[in-house]
């Protein structure tokens, strides 16, 4: 039996369109979710962040360069809304996310809201103040 070429550029096509239509869209309402223990100061994932833990989501919100000498970035901090000045309070540890991009991959920062596709776990900084990190895969800027 002989197959096509068309026949396996058509079948990879439906499963490249299927695979980015079932990426969970993560909320930073979601995030909020993240609680400690009270005894341990373990963090406690429940409900709809334990299920996109560990998997390959997407996250919409504003980038802030942790290099900002440089015209393209591989490690950044990713939070629901536009980073203010210094003097404004940071985001909560639970609506921050030390995205760090693949080995290799560096992508142009932006002060537009951008879309992050990445894999996300818990993982708690204490100098960043962030209790999310994420291996980013791509960015979307999301102009209007």
């Amino acid at each position: 039996m002989k197959v096509s070429k068309f026949f396996f550029f058509y079948v990879l096509s439906f499963a490249t369109i299927f695979a980015n239509i079932c990426l969970a869209e993560v909320t930073w309402e979601t995030l909020k979710t993240l609680d400690l223990d009270p005894k341990t100061k373990n963090p406690i994932a429940k409900g709809e962040l334990k299920k996109v833990l560990g998997k390959e989501v997407v996250i919409k919100g504003f980038m802030m360069p942790l290099d900002y000498d440089s015209k393209a970035v591989s490690e950044f901090l990713f939070m629901p809304y536009v980073p203010a000045c210094m003097h404004v309070p940071p985001p909560p540890p639970n609506q921050l996310v030390l995205v760090k991009m693949k080995k290799g991959i560096t992508v142009p920062p932006s002060f537009y809201p951008v879309e992050v596709t990445g894999v996300l776990t818990v993982e708690a900084n204490k100098d960043l103040e962030s209790s999310y990190k994420m291996e980013g895969l791509k960015i979307k800027e999301l102009k209007q």
